[in-house]
């Protein structure tokens, strides 16, 4: 496929994902802009049914415009919005809004600006803006999001006892254990405010909700047990737990940290403690920590405090909240933490897969091409290319399968990497690949099939996070987030093993290779908990590295290879063919009967056809033809005598030099030409006739371009052949 081919399927491919997502949205206020796609998606489809090439560049670009840059500002709002820049954030989320008819922004957009507001005028100016708002909303959702940022603003002008009544005048009380941010806020505010009991609750209620259960979320049950305890003037336990390096594993900053111990100390009664710790924050300060120098000084103007009454039922919720925090701490300091915060070993495989189907399309690689890059054979690895084990498995064939494999290991890297940490990770992928290609090389009989690696490791990182997300083994995951993700990986995995369907296009797998992955997969994934000592934590990692350099020097022995040669080398000699003798390597299989359509531009005749020509979308066949034709004829029209009425014979110019000079050099005549079909080039020829009276060897590559991916084999092919004794 071509590039432009290769856009128009990945432009059509992104417009139905997105209709399908907003269809099942069902937002009645996204419902013009769900036309909008609909109708992309019917002008690409229509371009590619009709051949359309305007359509097909209309209908990629009006993809660009509105479905994959909103997607870019709508990542690159959030990023710039993170680092403190609303005002940016605002002015992308506009041009969001511009490029997304009817997809009903503008409500977001004035909520950012909000927050550009807060940015340049301060609170009073965010929560004017804000209760304006209210006056317009009539959809109960958007209210709600409106209140909440009301309450996250008086959170920001340390107005607890406003934020407090404002939130429960609107929300039930266990809303905040469902929002983050908004839990924290309220935790000291209603510590500040001396109602313990009620934090206690909202503590009790996080811990136990969805949020409790997230690995990725310990850092926040951390941080809200320590702004309880705090607030309830357990100095010990707080020291204790910000102790050394611990405060960064919370996701803590040492302003932040010193705030809370300040606070502690104050709540229990130590004005002199307090005072010297907050006067030594300023020197804390980083980046964006100017609300914790806010909340400092407004600490210090009210000193002294009364310290928190003590009672039984508040010592009950402080013990309960210390033993949680205490087991969290020991977990991470004797074990390895879940990498929850990033995917980087799932990001490297799709950015090698990505890249390397890039550098094929760059380099218009395809077919028998796709060797040089890497793909996978039998053949190759039993002559001892061993490095084709660990570089198959980056190489695609076409958009489609790379999709497919980057979707399905995106999507349970996701989940395999934050469980299982990053190394377990690599090696299910690197190793579960490895095996089932070494699996197929030993057993396939066909020793010229090219084995498709990539659905390999996207089966044994599927097969691993099944296997990861059995109740047993990640109790925490939600039951509906696990059974969510169970039946989407479920699908994928079914889509995966349809690649062993028998088929021409593209590069396929074998049972055994899918199988083998799928077994080394489960084992790397069961053999050990979860969560491991920090020892063997280590020793993972240095597998990983170690896979890592392998498939380095891998790569680099694959690059010094040339499976071209190696294919004009090992090629042998088939039956007697209409009085000629042709050598052919291994992946040319014979063809007993004419007229099968394999290929789009042309069918398929009697003779020998390239099938890891076909596998990349070209036609590649040699037959022997007998008879003497015309001057400035094809022997295929003596084949294909209906082939005169659509194709016409032009001189072809760009033939390769040295395929030229081979072929010249045989004895005999030859000539070579492109047929056209409607002023468009479909296939290249090269005719060679072995004797005077005698038969002629006729090699058909379509497109032309297909030629060319193996231009020194398919000359000496033609240059080779022999009449029979």
């Amino acid at each position: 496929m071509t590039l432009y081919e290769n856009l128009l399927v990945f432009a059509a491919i992104l417009q139905s994902l997105t209709l399908l997502r907003l269809v099942r949205r069902r937002d009645a206020g996204q419902r013009v802009y769900t036309l909008v796609v609909l109708a992309e998606l019917l002008l690409a489809t229509v371009a590619m049914v009709e051949g359309d090439r305007f359509l097909g560049l209309c209908a990629t670009c009006l993809c660009g415009l509105t479905v994959v840059l909103p997607w870019l500002l709508e990542r690159g709002a959030r990023q710039v919005f993170a680092l403190g820049q609303p005002r940016w954030a605002v002015r992308m989320t506009g041009l969001r809004a511009l490029l997304m008819p009817g997809a009903g922004l503008g409500r977001q957009q004035q909520i950012l600006a909000g927050f550009s507001l807060l940015d340049r005028k301060g609170p009073a100016a965010a929560l004017g803006h804000f209760r304006g708002l209210l006056a317009e909303a009539e959809d109960p959702a958007e209210l709600a999001m409106i209140h909440e940022q009301i309450v996250a603003m008086l959170l920001y002008d340390l107005r607890w006892g406003e934020a407090v009544a404002h939130y429960e005048s609107q929300f039930q009380p266990g809303y905040a254990a469902l929002r983050p941010a908004l839990a924290l806020g309220m935790l000291k505010a209603l510590g500040e405010l001396g109602r313990m009991r009620d934090a206690a609750t909202l503590l009790r209620a996080l811990e136990e909700g969805p949020l409790g259960q997230e690995p990725g979320a310990a850092e926040l049950v951390g941080q809200a047990r320590l702004t309880f305890l705090a607030h309830a003037g357990a100095t010990t336990t707080v020291d204790a737990a910000l102790a050394g390096e611990r405060a960064r594993e919370l996701g803590l900053s040492p302003a932040n940290a010193a705030l809370l111990q300040a606070t502690a100390a104050a709540f229990a009664g130590d004005e002199d403690r307090a005072r010297t710790i907050l006067q030594a924050l300023p020197t804390r300060l980083r980046g964006r920590d100017e609300r914790a120098l806010a909340a400092a000084r407004a600490l210090q103007e009210r000193l002294p405090r009364e310290p928190t009454e003590r009672s039984a039922e508040l010592d009950e919720q402080v013990l309960r909240a210390a033993l949680g925090l205490r087991e969290q701490l020991a977990a991470r300091a004797g074990r390895a933490a879940p990498r929850a915060g990033g995917v980087l070993m799932t990001s490297l495989l799709i950015a090698g897969m990505a890249g390397s189907f890039l550098v094929a399309l760059w380099q218009g690689l395809a077919g028998v091409g796709l060797l040089r890059v890497g793909a996978f054979t039998p053949e190759l690895w039993r002559a001892g290319s061993w490095g084709r084990l660990v570089t198959a498995p980056f190489v695609h064939a076409d958009l489609l399968g790379l999709l497919l494999d980057a979707y399905s290991i995106w999507l349970a890297g996701h989940v395999l990497e934050r469980i299982l940490g990053r190394a377990r990770m690599g090696l299910v992928a690197i190793v579960g690949a490895a095996a089932g290609l070494w699996a197929a090389g030993r057993h396939e009989p066909g020793p010229a099939l090219m084995i498709g690696g990539g659905n390999a490791m996207a089966v044994a990182v599927l097969v691993a996070t099944l296997w990861t997300l059995m109740p047993g083994r990640t109790p925490g995951v939600a039951p509906t987030v696990r059974r969510s993700l169970v039946v989407t990986l479920l699908l994928l995995l079914g889509a995966q093993l349809l690649s062993c369907v028998p088929g021409d296009a593209a590069l396929r797998s074998t049972p055994l290779s899918l199988g083998v992955a799928a077994f080394v997969g489960s084992l790397l994934a069961i053999a050990l908990p979860p969560a491991l000592p920090r020892l063997v934590s280590r020793g993972l990692d240095l597998l990983l590295v170690a896979a890592l350099c392998f498939v380095g020097v891998g790569a680099y022995r694959v690059g010094q290879e040339e499976p071209i040669g190696f294919a004009l080398v090992h090629r042998e000699p088939r039956p007697a063919e209409r009085g000629a003798i042709v050598a052919l390597p291994q992946s040319f299989e014979r063809v007993g009967a004419a007229g099968e359509r394999r290929h789009a531009l042309l069918s398929v005749y009697q003779g020998w056809i390239d099938a890891q020509a076909l596998r990349g979308g070209a036609l590649v066949q040699i037959m022997v033809v007998e008879g003497v034709g015309s001057s400035g004829s094809s022997a295929l029209f003596r084949v294909d005598p209906g082939l005169l009425r659509e194709l016409t014979i032009r001189s072809d110019e760009g033939l390769d030099p040295a395929a030229r000079e081979i072929v010249a050099g045989a004895s005999g005549s030859w000539s070579t030409y492109t047929l056209q079909r409607n002023g468009e080039a479909v296939a290249r020829v090269i005719e060679r006739r072995l004797a005077e009276s005698g038969p002629t060897v006729l090699l058909l590559a379509a497109p032309p371009l297909a030629f060319d991916q193996a231009p020194t084999l398919y000359a000496r092919v033609v240059a080779d052949a022999v009449l029979a004794e």
